[in-house]
């Protein structure tokens, strides 16, 4: 594994977790307390700068960096040299998180498919782009096939079906909003997670993306490394969802998406505005709620948390700067459980939540 290290260059290592069971060993021994033991290294120096390239068993890739602390540290056990990690960025401890779960949740009981690399379908029109992506995400693992426009994309899909789509928004012939469209109308499309690379900001045109099946959006200047984790979760997500029919059923039915990209207040406006029927969820990794909608009004909230009323809860959910939302709307004709509130209109509570943040701003600048 790795090379050996050369004076006056950072060593660079690799490392690479086979099963569940190995990575699940190693985290708990020395990567939740920010080290990590290169196996069977014996030249590193105390002190020496190291870049490690760790794969993961659910085909997760980080790049991390550190100094050596020696072969000779207790810690290390006589198999290896024991490095200092530098602190991970919030993606990957994220990523590391992911694979945690996997392993609480699957273990290796079924067979895995970490031999095979993620194969993305980049499209993009510009050459510069497409080349200088196509090459980061090679680099880093991935195997990349290439279109210049969606028609191109379709067709290609279609020949052989990528993991997931990675698409550009504005491109001649045919754009990213059609291509997410044609996509999602053919039964052996619909299935496929698509991102956006894009730079839209504003919330209605991504929530508009969601509403139509958008699986994730990336700014366009977004590092590498956070690009093939964001991927990576993309597709965590749909092997937790189940089966396509189920899959296509939920985004026939509901939308769902990221805080981060859409705010809770644009989406419970929506749902008004729509006069929608069903259960809201949101959650943010450390908390959840359910939000029962009948008609575009509110009227339940559970659990409140550590809220007294549900008012209170609905304020402080929209107070989050970041999780995940999925609204799944209620067949049509089945009895609906109106929920203990009063319908609540989602325009005051937006309007109650503005003016109790314009109240604390002035409370914490005066």
């Amino acid at each position: 594994m790795g090379t050996k290290p050369q004076p006056g260059k950072i060593a660079t290592f690799g490392v690479r977790f086979e099963t569940h069971d190995h990575f699940l060993v190693e985290y708990t021994d020395h990567l939740r307390g920010g080290c990590l033991v290169l196996p069977g290294v014996k030249t590193l120096s105390k002190g020496q700068p190291v870049r490690i390239k760790l794969s993961l068993p659910n085909r997760g890739v980080l790049y991390l960096t550190g100094l050596s602390l020696g072969p000779d540290h207790p810690d290390a056990e006589g198999k290896g040299t024991l490095v200092r990690l530098s602190a991970l960025t919030d993606e990957q401890k994220r990523v590391m998180e992911l694979c945690v779960s996997a392993v609480i949740g699957t273990g290796d009981t079924a067979p895995t498919t970490s031999s095979k690399p993620i194969e993305v379908l980049l499209v993009e029109d510009s050459d510069n782009i497409r080349a200088e992506l196509t090459q980061a995400l090679t680099q880093r693992g991935l195997k990349v096939r290439v279109a210049e426009n969606g028609l191109v994309a379709i067709s290609s899909a279609l020949k052989a079906e990528p993991d997931v789509i990675l698409t550009d928004v504005e491109m001649p012939v045919m754009d990213g909003w059609t291509l997410l469209r044609m996509a999602r109308s053919r039964k052996r499309l619909s299935h496929l997670p698509i991102v956006f690379l894009t730079s839209l900001s504003d919330e209605m045109s991504r929530l508009q993306g969601y509403r139509m099946g958008v699986d994730d959006y990336l700014p366009k200047k977004l590092p590498p490394d956070e690009i093939v984790a964001r991927l990576q979760g993309v597709l965590r997500r749909q092997r937790k969802a189940g089966s396509d029919e189920a899959k296509v059923a939920s985004a026939a039915s509901g939308l769902r998406g990221d805080l981060r990209h859409v705010g809770l207040g644009s989406v419970l406006s929506f749902l008004e505005a729509e006069k929608k029927t069903g259960d809201l969820r949101v959650e943010n990794g450390s908390d959840h709620a359910v939000l029962r909608i009948v008609h575009g009004f509110l009227r339940d909230v559970n659990p409140l948390g550590k809220c007294a009323e549900h008012q209170d809860r609905v304020f402080e959910l929209l107070g989050w700067k970041g999780g995940q939302f999925e609204f799944v709307s209620l067949p049509e004709g089945q009895e609906v459980d109106h929920g203990p509130l009063k319908p609540t209109p989602m325009t005051y509570l937006l309007m109650e939540f503005a003016r109790r943040e314009d109240e604390a701003s002035a409370g914490r600048g005066s």
